[in-house]
């Protein structure tokens, strides 16, 4: 999975770096740099979602922390947990039902002639699997918090 968010960005610089040269040297911009650049994006976005979930490297703000401990502490962590499940299980629902009815319609993307559903049902795999690491982290905080005594 890394290296496929590490080939996703490394493409998007190569194309954005190709897109720009052409515009200003031979002032012929690529047609189709800024969409393919967008899916590559959100492949970056979505298949990052699992690596930051199965390690719990989420983005934290601190400010709070040194007023929080203890208990309220493991129970932030485990309302956070609860909230970003039911946001992932949500996404992964949209961009399921998203994903089937492109397939339906056979609907291209606006800008280029390239089917949108593949990238919808691989979005919301990812989200899925997201969704199954942060249920495996509030499992593991209610054991750490049950093995430790404290309620």
């Amino acid at each position: 999975m890394r290296l496929l968010v590490a080939a996703s960005i490394g493409l998007m610089l190569l194309i954005g770096n190709v897109d720009v040269a052409a515009r200003y040297i031979f002032d012929s911009p690529l047609d189709w740099a800024l969409p393919v650049v967008g899916l590559l994006l959100g492949m970056t976005i979505f298949c990052g979602l699992p690596i930051i979930s199965r390690d719990d490297e989420h983005i934290t703000v601190s400010l709070l922390d040194r007023w929080v401990t203890g208990f309220v502490q493991k129970l932030q962590a485990i309302t956070v947990n609860f909230l970003s499940l039911a946001a992932l299980l949500f996404m992964s629902e949209r961009m399921f039902t998203y994903g089937t009815i492109s397939l339906e319609d056979q609907t291209q993307h606006m800008m280029i002639d390239l089917s949108i559903w593949p990238y919808a049902y691989i979005f919301s795999a990812m989200s899925l699997i997201s969704a199954f690491f942060v249920a495996r982290n509030i499992f593991r905080d209610f054991r750490k918090t049950t093995r430790t005594g404290e309620r």
